[in-house]
């Protein structure tokens, strides 16, 4: 068993001054935001001396810590990954996972300076080019390495089996979400998605392979002199306009997203660099991006804990919006 703290009460002075090699005392911790999130971990900011540093903890229900083990171990690779890239994420001080019981642990930079964007409110046009701007600049840190070639890239599909979610997916949103109504030709595409599942996700794997966020929204967002990414459980290898289709998507409000969107994938294929990938490529690749986060809705609405109000508000935002972008762009089985 790998030796880390568990819990907010074993994060000790003892231990912080082990890991940063410096003698430190903890003066206090509070946790930070009145819910866990979605996937039931926690955060707790550290308070020192003379500055503060974030905690991130794995889930303490059991079910749930082995069900999002995976993806703890891969946000644990994520950072040790961006040491010394300059990339727009916090600092990480120290990260561990334990492969024995699914815990994990990050010891990262607090940024409390910068500031939040409410989902259900979803960003506006300077936030959206901000965020554009900085899934370039890590897309492109890692833009057909090696580094990045050695990742998977269907991981997911073996943890979260998609067809089993569909199956309960249009009961689980009638209990959650009863005034919502899901489009005969939006199910229809999920079924499709459901029965050729893995075909579907190679398909859309063809192109220059990166590292990717899976699940680039505003809640896992900061925005200050810079925008920040955070949480990177569900990052792997692909392509990275998925990334920004998934912001897209999710984060903006559909109509704000109709009347900027071409401008934001212009604005993102010019970041990359890369001569050979073309914006006509850019652009078709961008929309199988919402098949991603289909797969992403349906496992978040079927899987995860969605009991509180502002959960289900969530839910229903989310749901919306990608029903709209299905809608605007007429996707449908025969798009692929």
């Amino acid at each position: 068993m790998v030796d880390f703290p568990r819990s907010e009460a074993e994060i000790s002075s003892v231990w912080l001054s082990q890991v940063l090699g410096c003698p430190v005392s903890v003066q206090g911790s509070e946790r930070i935001g009145v819910d866990e999130g979605f996937t039931g971990g926690g955060l707790i900011r550290i308070i020192l001396e003379d500055c503060s540093m974030v905690v991130k903890l794995s889930p303490q229900d059991v079910n749930l810590r082995t069900v999002f083990a995976a993806a703890n171990a891969r946000e644990v690779t994520f950072y040790q990954l961006s040491v010394g890239r300059g990339l727009p994420v916090p600092a990480c001080y120290f990260g561990a996972f334990d492969a024995e019981n699914g815990a994990s642990i990050l010891l990262i930079e607090d940024i409390d300076t910068q500031r939040s964007v409410s989902f259900l409110t979803g960003c506006n046009v300077a936030e959206i080019r901000e965020v554009t701007q900085v899934l370039a600049q890590v897309h492109s840190a890692f833009w057909d390495t090696e580094v990045a070639k050695g990742l998977p890239a269907l991981a997911l599909l073996e943890e979260f089996d998609f067809a089993r979610m569909w199956a309960g997916y249009s009961a689980k949103v009638a209990k959650l979400l009863p005034d919502v109504v899901l489009p005969e030709r939006f199910v229809a595409l999920g079924d499709w998605l459901a029965g050729e599942t893995r075909e579907i996700f190679m398909r859309m794997m063809v192109g220059p392979q990166t590292v990717v966020h899976r699940d680039a929204q505003v809640d896992n967002v900061l925005f200050g002199e810079g925008a920040v990414l955070l949480d990177w459980q569900f990052m792997g290898r692909g392509l990275g306009v998925h990334d920004l289709a998934f912001f897209m998507i999710s984060s903006v409000v559909p109509e704000v997203r109709r009347g900027i969107e071409d401008a934001v994938i212009a604005q993102y294929h010019g970041a990359l660099g890369d001569n050979a990938y073309t914006l006509d490529q850019c652009r078709m690749d961008y929309l199988f991006g919402a098949i991603w986060r289909l797969f992403i809705t349906v496992m978040a609405t079927t899987q995860l804990d969605n009991a509180s109000g502002h959960k289900r508000d969530w839910r229903r935002a989310d749901l919306v919006r990608l029903i709209a972008f299905f809608e605007d762009h007429e996707i449908g089985s025969e798009c692929f």
